[in-house]
C-alpha cells in the first residue's frame, strides 16, 4: 500500500490529474533540460480551449471538466515520444517536439485539428476547439522561453480570429458582437 501511494504521489506530481497529460512543473523542467541538452531545433506549440467559460457558466463546470479531458484525449493522441503535451494552466496547454523544426510543428497543428475534428463526432453538447500557435528555437542562443512567448502570441492571434469568425466576445457568454 505504501508502494502504491508513492507511485501514485510521484505521479501527481508530474501530471495534471483531470487531463492526465504532463503538468506545468514538469513542463518548467523539460523545457530547461531541452535548452541545456537539445535536441534542436525545439518547436512549441501553445493551445489554448476554446470556449470553456461559456461551457462553464451555460451548463456546469463538469461540462467544463469534460471538455478539459476531451482536450486531454487529443493531446495524447496526438503526441507520440518524444514530443510531450502538458497542460501548464487551467484552459492552456503546451506541446515541445524537440528535434522537430517549424514544419513539423504545423503539421502537429493540423493533427490536432483533425484528431478534434474527429472527437468532436463521438461527443454531443459543447464542441471542442483550440486555438493554437507555434515557434520554433534553432538552438543558436535563443532562450525557449522566447520561443515559448512567440508561439503564445501566435496562438493569441489565432485565438482572436476564432473570436471574430465566430463574432463573439470570449468575456460574454451570449453571441454577439465584439465589445
Amino acid at each position: 500500500a505504501r508502494k502504491k501511494a508513492e507511485s501514485y504521489l510521484e505521479f501527481l506530481g508530474k501530471h495534471d490529474v483531470l487531463t492526465q497529460l504532463r503538468n506545468r512543473a514538469y513542463f518548467e523542467d523539460e523545457l530547461s533540460r531541452l535548452e541545456r541538452k537539445g535536441p534542436f531545433p525545439v518547436t512549441v506549440v501553445v493551445m489554448d480551449l476554446n470556449g470553456l467559460k461559456a461551457a462553464n457558466d451555460e451548463q456546469g463546470h463538469a461540462a467544463g471538466d469534460a471538455l478539459l479531458r476531451r482536450a486531454g484525449e487529443v493531446l495524447a493522441k496526438a503526441a507520440d515520444k518524444p514530443v510531450c503535451a502538458a497542460r501548464i494552466g487551467g484552459d492552456e496547454f503546451v506541446m515541445l517536439m524537440p528535434g522537430a523544426d517549424e514544419a513539423a510543428g504545423l503539421r502537429m497543428i493540423e493533427r490536432v485539428q483533425s484528431l478534434v475534428e474527429l472527437n468532436n463526432q463521438f461527443y454531443s453538447g459543447a464542441t471542442l476547439s483550440l486555438s493554437m500557435g507555434c515557434a520554433t528555437a534553432s538552438g543558436n542562443g535563443e532562450r525557449l522561453e522566447a520561443t515559448v512567448s512567440r508561439a503564445d502570441a501566435r496562438m493569441y492571434e489565432a485565438k482572436r480570429d476564432f473570436y471574430v469568425a465566430a463574432q463573439r466576445d470570449r468575456r460574454v457568454t451570449r453571441p454577439g458582437p465584439l465589445n
